[in-house]
């Protein structure tokens, strides 16, 4: 299973990846294990505000893509509405990914 997810860093900008372990992926962004990504070295994460799962690598490349093609405030309208994936991303993204549950045991947002 692979997750797409949303991170807003500390600064308030935001993040987008894909993953096979969200709580992992989100320590080595907070730099508590190697391997995070550059931009969040200079940005560290605050709160997972968005996770979606897929079944292959390829959906979710392809969702991520999409998804940072978005602008800032499609991006919080996508985090803050589960009714605005259809819109934003299309009727065929939204068949093929769900809205996952936020690991309890990573900072989430307000």
């Amino acid at each position: 299973m692979y997750f797409v997810y949303i991170l807003r860093c500390k600064d308030d900008s935001l993040y987008t990846g894909i993953t096979t372990d969200p709580v992992r992926r989100f320590r080595e962004h907070a730099g508590e294990a190697p391997n995070g990504a550059k931009f969040t070295h200079s940005h560290p994460p605050a709160a997972v505000e968005a996770l979606w799962s897929c079944g292959d690598r390829s959906t979710a490349s392809k969702l991520e893509y999409a998804i940072k093609q978005l602008t800032r405030a499609k991006k919080l309208r996508l985090i803050a509405d589960e009714a605005a994936f259809a819109e934003l991303l299309g009727d065929e993204a939204a068949a093929m990914f769900t809205r996952a549950e936020l690991p309890t045991d990573v900072t989430q947002g307000a």
